[in-house]
C-alpha cells in the first residue's frame, strides 16, 4: 500500500504559490503540478493540468501507464490551448508528476518539468524521476554527471 504525502511552499522569491496537488485515492491517482516559476497563468495551468488529468483518468475504463500517458498528454493540449486563446496567459506552463496505482503493487509513473517523484525506504529518501530541464540534457550532453547538476 501507498502512503502519500504533499506538502507545497511558494518559496522564498515567488509572491504567490503556483503548486496544485491532488490526492484522488478513489482512482489511485496522486499529483503535483508546479506553474512554471513566474510565467504568467502558472497557476492556473498547474490547476489546469491536475484538474484534466483526473477527470481523464475518472472516465477511463482501464487504468493503466497508458492511460496517464494519454491523460498527461490531453492535459498538455488544454493548456496549450487556453494559452493561445488568451493573450494575458501567454506562455503559461507547468510542470507535472503524477503516480496511478494499476493493480496491486504496480504503479506507473509521469514526469514532466522538474517536479519529481520520490520513494522513502528504510529511512531513505530516493528520486525516483529525473528532471526533464534544459540545464539536465545540457549536463548530460557534457558529460555531467547527475551530482554535478544539483543546484
Amino acid at each position: 500500500m501507498l502512503e502519500i504525502c504533499a506538502l507545497t511552499d511558494q518559496g522564498r522569491v515567488r509572491q504567490s504559490n503556483q503548486d496544485t496537488f491532488r490526492i484522488a485515492r478513489e482512482l489511485g491517482l496522486y499529483m503535483l503540478a508546479d506553474g512554471m516559476g513566474g510565467a504568467r497563468g502558472g497557476e492556473q495551468a498547474s490547476r489546469m493540468a491536475v484538474e484534466a488529468i483526473e477527470r481523464s483518468l475518472s472516465q477511463s475504463t482501464y487504468r493503466d501507464a497508458a492511460a496517464l500517458l494519454s491523460a498527461v498528454e490531453e492535459a498538455n493540449d488544454q493548456v496549450l490551448a487556453a494559452a493561445s486563446r488568451d493573450p494575458n496567459l501567454e506562455g503559461m506552463g507547468t510542470t507535472v508528476v503524477a503516480v496511478l496505482e494499476t493493480r496491486a503493487n504496480d504503479i506507473a509513473i509521469a514526469s514532466v518539468g522538474d517536479s519529481r517523484a520520490y520513494v522513502l525506504h528504510d529511512g531513505e529518501l530516493r528520486a525516483i524521476t529525473k528532471d526533464q530541464t534544459w540545464v539536465q540534457e545540457v549536463g548530460v550532453g557534457l558529460g555531467l554527471d547527475e551530482a554535478s547538476l544539483r543546484i
